[in-house]
């Protein structure tokens, strides 16, 4: 096992680490989660901001990636509340790293502050595909190929809007070159990196919730990052108008540049340190919206359709 320290490792050698990939749907946020989470120090969560505020009918339900039922790893931190959840984690299991792949935008800007409560270093990691892949995933799902754009500008827009402090990494780059990419973002998180660490499968595992798609080749040991290599004619065919509404998308180009500005393997990132928030007392209105919808959804939770993951 080759083992590669983070150049930056004195900043986070006693500190404990939230990292929280957020992406789209369809981004790879869940396994990337898993593949940094696969590490004796680490442990992945998954989506679980969908535990605290369930807005579907199977989030009622634990369902942990291991398979057991109940899972030990979860019962021990059962009942805990949301705001000491990614501490107590650290506590009871005894580990330095959790990774949240937790998509719910209010979660991710609220565990900033539970974070900072709790002296907890925090990391946004942001996993995105280019626009035209990203609009091919939902097409060949049979959505509108333009309806990624709401997802687009609704996740990663709003990191930006609300000043978060964040880092890159583009899914193309992690299926092209697993183990490179892999050695700059764990340089940047201050992790340790090892030869095969991307086979997360054969680690032991808590995820929840998630990719179905992910969770199912993780059990047979086959996932792995597709690197999109040719589109199907039948998308050739709409590929050149996708296109060139991005290229003349104002708000898209520039959450582009913003997102390759911050990306680990461009070397010129910030790092945690020098890129200090704080948590606003006034939110955009859209933050309280969700909240709110969030806590609807609560008692008239929505069926899960897995053929749309």
């Amino acid at each position: 096992m080759t083992l590669i320290t983070a150049g930056r490792s004195d900043l986070h050698s006693h500190t404990a680490s939230l990292i929280h990939v957020f992406g789209t749907d369809r981004s790879g946020s869940s396994m990337l989660d898993m593949i940094l989470g696969n590490a004796p120090d680490a442990f992945s969560c998954g989506e679980v901001s969908a535990w605290f505020r369930p807005y579907r009918k199977h989030h009622f339900h634990l369902e942990c990636i291991c398979g057991q039922d109940p899972c030990p790893a979860w019962e021990i931190i059962k009942g805990v509340p949301e705001s000491v959840f990614h501490a107590t984690l650290i506590k009871k299991h005894h580990v330095k790293y959790v990774i949240d792949s937790s998509k719910d935008i209010c979660w991710l800007i609220d565990a900033q502050k539970w974070a900072q409560q709790a002296r907890i270093q925090t990391h946004n990691l942001l996993i995105w595909k280019e626009p035209v892949d990203l609009a091919f995933s939902y097409w060949k799902r049979g959505g509108d190929a333009l309806s990624w754009r709401k997802s687009f500008t609704g996740s990663y827009g709003r990191v930006i809007q609300v000043g978060l402090p964040f880092l890159s990494v583009c899914y193309n780059d992690l299926a092209k070159t697993p183990a490179v990419a892999l050695q700059a973002l764990c340089a940047a998180l201050g992790m340790t990196y090892f030869t095969g660490k991307e086979k997360f499968w054969e680690g032991s595992q808590h995820l929840l919730f998630g990719s179905a798609g992910i969770r199912s080749q993780t059990q047979s040991g086959t996932a792995r990052f597709e690197e999109m290599k040719s589109y199907p004619k039948e998308f050739e065919a709409v590929r050149d108008d996708i296109q060139q509404q991005i290229s003349q998308d104002d708000e898209i180009q520039a959450i582009l540049r913003a997102l390759q500005e911050n990306d680990v393997l461009s070397g010129i990132h910030k790092s945690a340190n020098e890129w200090p928030y704080q948590i606003s007392r006034r939110l955009p209105v859209w933050y309280y919206l969700k909240k709110a919808i969030r806590l609807f959804q609560r008692y008239k939770p929505q069926r899960f359709d897995e053929t749309a993951q």
